[in-house]
């Protein structure tokens, strides 16, 4: 029985990202839904075995913004069952809203585009000083009962495990370069935000961390999947 997967975009970079490609390797059926454009979401009876949310530039906080309130029906069906979950950036935005943290702007005012060192909390997992592609300026706090793994200076909510299954990472390690230069491409002013670096500051620092940063986060997300439980649906079947 094929294994499959519900990933959940919001932008068309035109670049494999390396948590989609991962699931592809693995040889899970990629189901691809855009909420942003209209797509609606399957609800867990219809089988998948993880979801896998992507980042956006839209504001997660507006419930009634297209896309947004269809995500907040489907993640709240999701998360009543123990399927894994990985979301990032705005995929950790909303599962923190669903858990009643605060989402938003923090009071320093200051943002993150480009590369910035990680702090780790949980060295066997986060490598402490391992730099981190960011393209944010909202951040989430941490939820009751989650668990902090790693943080920046400014941002202490990086890498997040909800529960043994279900992760949240605010950094954008999937993005290879092709992604990075999307994202710059969308949103020309975030960098110029208090906190962000240009462009020549940011090309230094990815050809210097880059590499690593990518071979991290395919350790990571590997380890993740590796450790996803079966669903109710295949373990039915396994005992056919």
């Amino acid at each position: 029985m094929t294994r499959r997967a519900l990933v959940i975009h919001h932008l068309r970079t035109g670049v494999p990202d390396l948590a989609t490609e991962a699931l592809a390797q693995a040889g899970y059926a990629l189901d691809h839904r855009y909420p942003i454009e209209g797509d609606a979401l399957p609800m867990p009876e219809e089988g998948h075995a993880v979801a896998l949310v992507h980042g956006s530039l839209a504001d997660v906080t507006q419930h009634h913004a297209p896309g947004i309130a269809e995500e907040m029906r489907w993640i709240e069906a999701w998360w009543a069952t123990e399927r894994p979950y990985f979301g990032i950036c705005h995929g950790l935005q909303l599962a923190a809203q669903l858990l009643g943290a605060r989402v938003g702007p923090p009071a320093h005012g200051r943002a993150e585009f480009g590369f910035y060192p990680l702090i780790s909390h949980a060295p066997d997992l986060v490598p402490d000083g391992l730099h981190a592609f960011q393209w944010h300026y909202y951040g989430a706090d941490l939820p009751h009962g989650a668990e902090r793994l790693a943080s920046t200076e400014l941002y202490p909510n990086q890498i997040v495990r909800f529960a043994p299954a279900r992760y949240g990472l605010q950094l954008h390690a999937e993005q290879p370069e092709g992604g990075r230069r999307y994202l710059r491409s969308q949103d020309a002013d975030g960098p110029r935000r208090p906190g962000g670096q240009r462009d020549a500051e940011e090309a230094v620092l990815a050809a210097r961390h880059g590499a690593a940063m990518e071979a991290w986060f395919s350790t990571f997300f590997a380890r993740w999947l590796a450790a996803t439980p079966k669903t109710p649906e295949e373990t039915m079947h396994a005992d056919e």
